[in-house]
């Protein structure tokens, strides 16, 4: 099982998936996959980045994951799928191709032994999560004991995920020449006023997991260097936790801005989404990872949020560090696939026993 999960992790790790990249070669690569179990794999969502779905029988686990990587970047050390000290390299290797690839591979095992389960994987996730929105909307998940997502948790087990609002500032001015100011209207000294009165809501909190958090990401603004700019925008991520909602986000910083001066717009919201970890999938999940799995929160989405649409017990839990993500010699254990790929086996076939 070793020697199966380092090739196929090598090879879907070397299939290249970033938004910059043609998702048709990794999409026939995991649909004939699935096809080769005896599955029927089915396209859903944005035709050119899609969902690939497939199930077998009624009901069961839908696992699920998401092909599709950040851009590899500059500044590696390690080549592209290459494995060091049983750790293989590359851009998704951790964020998920490793959890992908334990999918697959329990999706063999399990297709061959006739247990109910279904597959989900994705190409948009980093983008946009269209694909499993439309999975969600056109009611693939329905009679689903539970939907596993296999992000890197280190094995933990997220049941609790905080929403997402993101938008910008801008600020309006006069342009002028630099050397005749009083004629012109600084837009970007109006910024700096505004994200000064914001800058309390920017303190990291004493637990980000919990609490709001708010962070100003993007700035831009003039034309050049000699001229009074007329324009400046400011864009801001905010994440905040399942007892508050993106409008009383919003609320809090229009309190700090005052009511003029700036046009405030709203970007992309995410709900939060939570579990309740006392239902039996859960427990029989933390039964089978073991005991030193936590039940936790995380302060990022994935796309729990967008599955929440069309079933209620959802949860997170894969091979890797979440610390590796997005990372230059970004990494997952081989061994951590190769025992996420039985624990997503042994989960499925429990679920079966248990419905």
């Amino acid at each position: 099982m070793r020697e199966k999960a380092e090739e196929l992790l090598r090879q879907l790790v070397l299939l290249k998936s970033s938004p910059q990249d043609e998702a048709l070669p990794i999409v026939r690569f995991v649909s004939e996959r699935l096809s080769s179990f005896g599955l029927e794999p089915s396209r859903h969502g944005d035709s050119d980045r899609p969902a690939i779905f497939a199930r077998q029988g009624e009901g069961g686990v839908v696992l699920s994951g998401h092909l599709d990587t950040v851009p590899i970047g500059e500044g590696w050390t390690r080549e592209q799928a290459e494995v060091i000290d049983g750790k293989l390299y590359g851009r998704g290797a951790a964020d998920m191709k490793g959890g992908c690839a334990a999918i697959l591979l329990a999706a063999e095992q399990l297709a061959n032994e006739g247990v109910p389960f279904a597959v989900c994987l994705t190409l948009d996730e980093e983008i946009s999560m269209n694909g499993a929105l439309s999975v969600a909307q056109e009611g693939l998940l329905e009679g689903g004991s539970a939907v596993l997502v296999a992000e890197p948790t280190d094995f933990d087990i997220v049941v609790r995920e905080k929403g997402l609002i993101q938008f910008s500032i801008r600020t309006v001015g006069k342009s002028a020449h630099a050397s005749m100011p009083v004629l012109g209207d600084n837009a970007i000294t109006k910024m700096t006023a505004f994200l000064h009165k914001i800058a309390d809501l920017q303190k990291a909190p004493e637990d980000p997991y919990e609490q709001l958090t708010l962070a100003v990401t993007t700035i831009s603004g003039g034309t050049q260097v000699n001229v009074i700019p007329d324009s400046c925008v400011a864009e801001a991520d905010s994440r905040f936790p399942p007892n508050m909602t993106a409008d009383e986000v919003l609320d809090i910083v229009k309190e700090r801005l005052g009511p003029s001066g700036y046009d405030l717009s709203t970007l992309h919201v995410l709900d939060p989404v939570e579990t309740d970890p006392a239902l039996p999938a859960v427990r029989a999940l933390h039964d089978i990872v073991g005991t030193r799995a936590q039940i936790i929160g995380v302060p990022y989405a994935t796309e729990m949020v967008m599955f929440k649409k069309g079933a209620s017990t959802l949860m997170v839990c894969g091979p890797g560090e979440p610390t590796q993500a997005h990372i230059i010699d970004e990494r997952v254990s081989i061994d951590e696939v190769v025992r996420a790929a039985d624990l997503y086996q042994r989960y499925c076939r429990r679920m079966t026993k248990s419905t």
